[in-house]
């Protein structure tokens, strides 16, 4: 009896044992073993593209990935290519970027091409070989790389998302009532400090207190009704020291991206020095005005810029 039921153990386990083998071997053969491994991207597109396709690096923090990105659309634009991302960028965070995404083995085989100063403009997106893919290596912190995309990059590119679009939207309808200026002319106004008052020696500078009051009465002499939104790092600082007049209204905002939003929503613009407010302004698309002392001169950072290919010629220095 006893060894009647050892036989039956065995037997029921070898048959459990067989089974298991069988489900492994169909499995395996089903997947080719790709189970196991990273999946490959997506393709890039529905109908493969056939031209040849270029991308671009991404270095530094949001408003430099915006530089890149932007001068990935110029040249793509000029050369007839197709732009892809192989690299992540948290500018997916804002935007509904309508590129694709990829990896390298996308680009097939390709040739690299390095900026020569990161805030100046070099002819290296001018003619790429488009007999290859192309990847662009840099900052590429010049508005003459896209130039050819501008109100591309407005109305396509830096798209905001749906959410942080109305959050924007609502603040300002909201700071609008608090000021009873529902008709005002928005004027934002961005005060970096922070890293830029500890990095003097490098070349980093803040505009100085005269600066922000000279800008905000440019647009208070241009316009009778206006309503400033002020948005800074330190607002703190920012409302012990600047203008506290009823038309000017203190963010106290703790999302960069929200106050991001905000500045680009509105019509016009006083930068500060750096490329998150130089592309608020950039987007905001009406007059900007920018402090001239950015970058100081005889610097790390004023010597690797050309501040004629840095600043757009119909930006207003003070």
């Amino acid at each position: 009896m006893g060894t009647t039921r050892v036989v039956q153990a065995q037997q029921w386990f070898l048959g459990v044992l067989a089974i298991t083998v069988v489900l492994i071997l169909v499995y395996s053969t089903r997947y080719d073993g790709t189970m196991r491994l990273e999946p490959k991207p997506p393709p890039i597109m529905s109908d493969p593209d056939p031209r040849k396709k270029v991308t671009v690096t991404f270095w530094g923090r949001n408003g430099n990935h915006m530089f890149e990105y932007s001068t990935l659309i110029g040249a793509a634009k000029r050369n007839n290519m197709t732009p892809i991302l192989v690299e992540s960028t948290t500018i997916w965070n804002m935007f509904k970027l309508p590129i694709a995404k990829g990896s390298v083995e996308n680009l097939d085989t390709y040739k690299r091409y390095k900026e020569q100063l990161p805030s100046g403009w070099c002819n290296m997106t001018e003619s790429l070989d488009t007999s290859q893919g192309a990847y662009l290596m840099g900052y590429l912190q010049s508005w003459r790389y896209f130039e050819n995309v501008r109100l591309e990059l407005r109305k396509k590119h830096f798209v905001f998302h749906d959410h942080l679009k109305k959050a924007a939207m609502d603040y300002i309808d909201n700071v609008r009532k608090e000021h009873k200026k529902q008709d005002a002319v928005l004027v934002a106004v961005h005060v970096r400090r922070g890293d830029f008052v500890r990095q003097k020696r490098k070349g980093y500078t803040v505009g100085p207190i005269p600066y922000f009051y000279r800008a905000m009465n440019y647009f208070r002499k241009k316009y009778k009704n206006v309503l400033f939104i002020l948005c800074s790092n330190d607002v703190i600082w920012s409302m012990d020291n600047l203008d506290d007049s009823p038309d000017v209204h203190y963010s106290h905002n703790t999302d960069g991206y929200l106050d991001f939003a905000i500045m680009a929503s509105c019509d016009h613009m006083v930068m500060s020095a750096g490329s998150y407010s130089w592309w608020a302004g950039y987007l905001c698309g009406g007059d900007v005005i920018y402090y001239h002392g950015y970058p100081q001169p005889n610097t790390v950072m004023g010597n690797n810029t050309i501040r004629k290919d840095y600043y757009p010629p119909w930006w207003i220095p003070l």
